[in-house]
């Protein structure tokens, strides 16, 4: 590889670092957090969910912002927005922790939608000097680096959340400049974001033009295929932030201590790179997805199995299982976001809409297994809840992976993934 194409692979490493890495240290933080602000429930519901439902209610102007702007830059904005909140938390107020918190999640959402996108628009550069006929190198390239960027996506939240408590505590309690100091990678992201822009398609047009317009969003909302697709994503997502957000707490209850029960989400997350970076480069190779979107959930059903057994001695082979299955599920939904596309602008239509609809229904997760843990006053019921979501995700996946294609105009634009 080029030194440029080195230093996009390096932009699109740091780029998915900093969208997790918020919910992560929160996750890891929350007894402190709540204790600190004499928080109930209903407060940590805001702080812990209220940053689910930014992504999916935000997510929508993504549409907006590219159509104005080449996806690159809208991405800087977005990792700065996503610093400057971060920042702010390490701030002692309970109404500014809130806020900081929304205004980071709402640059991760648009962010989130772009990811895909940004994937797309780099391969595209680095196959157009070759000939048509070598789709098949773009279709692995697009695999590749679909499972980097997912890869460490999956990863950052376990990272935050098992590096945040040692730190607070070799800071002498300092839990709140924890919260902030995660804001310094993400702002480094939005450092190698601009110059990526600059220097590596500087001053060529605008990256998706006419992006999610009048026909894309009309023509989008009318595919099954693309409601597959969203309910995939949407069923994946619930399933990863209902464990990000109450998987420590689970094993806190068990009598595990804070540190301990972080690091099982540490595992998880790092688990969920070897199934990241694997399953999208399977995927591209494959005409049909179906049977390997069927497969990656069978992983997350055997691990809560096993948290639902309550044999804690294993609680770090059910967490790696949950990973597997979490890596799997994320990098194959993102992929299919381009595999299901014609064009550039079609997978930023389909990834808005399934990005708004699959985090809004996400949002619900951690929101119904508090509830169910609230009224039986047990983690099993929680357990056996997200355990009943599996079917209808492997079902979603199914449809999502059979081959079909949503755009404008599927004749006269290649897709990556025919070969």
């Amino acid at each position: 590889m080029n030194p440029r194409s080195v230093f996009a692979v390096v932009t699109v490493v740091l780029f998915g670092l900093g969208l997790r890495l918020l919910f992560g240290s929160t996750s890891a933080l929350t007894s402190d957090i709540a204790a600190f602000y004499s928080a109930d429930s209903v407060s940590m519901a805001l702080l812990t969910t209220g940053p689910v439902i930014c992504l999916g209610v935000c997510a929508a102007a993504a549409g907006y912002f590219v159509r104005r702007a080449r996806v690159e830059n809208v991405l800087v904005c977005c990792l700065i927005l996503v610093a400057v909140g971060t920042a702010v938390r390490a701030v002692p107020s309970w109404p500014i922790l809130v806020a900081g918190t929304l205004v980071a999640a709402a640059g991760i959402a648009v962010a989130n939608v772009l990811g895909p996108v940004l994937v797309r628009v780099i391969v595209q550069e680095w196959s157009r000097p070759e000939r048509p006929e070598d789709r098949a190198v773009s279709g692995r390239r697009l695999g590749l680096l679909t499972g980097v960027l997912t890869a460490v996506i999956s990863a950052s939240a376990g990272v935050a959340s098992g590096v945040s408590v040692p730190v607070a505590e070799a800071l002498g309690g300092g839990w709140r400049w924890v919260l902030g100091l995660w804001s310094v990678p993400v702002m480094i992201a939005a450092l190698c974001m601009a110059v990526f822009s600059r220097t590596f398609v500087g001053s060529k047009s605008p990256a998706v033009p006419g992006a999610v317009g009048a026909q894309g969003t009309s023509g989008v909302l009318r595919s099954p295929v693309a409601w597959a697709v969203t309910a995939f994503m949407g069923l994946q997502s619930l399933m990863a932030y209902s464990l990000i957000a109450w998987l420590p707490t689970i094993y806190q209850d068990r009598g595990v201590d804070a540190a301990a029960a972080g690091v099982l989400l540490t595992a998880l997350s790092v688990s969920s790179v070897v199934t990241a970076l694997t399953v999208p480069n399977l995927a591209t190779r494959l005409p049909d997805q179906s049977l390997l979107a069927a497969a990656v959930v069978l992983p997350t059903c055997a691990g809560l199995v096993g948290v639902l057994s309550s044999a804690d001695s294993w609680a770090l082979l059910w967490a790696v299982l949950l990973g597997l299955g979490q890596g799997g599920q994320l990098s194959l939904a993102m992929t299919l976001m381009n595999l299901r596309a014609a064009t550039a602008r079609d997978a930023a239509s389909l990834s808005s809409m399934a990005q708004t609809v699959g985090y809004v229904l996400a949002a619900c997760g951690p929101l119904v297994c508090g509830a169910i843990h609230s009224a039986s006053q047990r983690w099993e019921p929680s357990v056996m809840f997200l355990l009943a979501v599996t079917a209808p995700m492997a079902v979603a996946g199914a449809l999502a992976g059979r081959r079909a294609v949503f755009g404008v105009d599927v004749r006269r634009d290649a897709i990556l993934r025919d070969s």
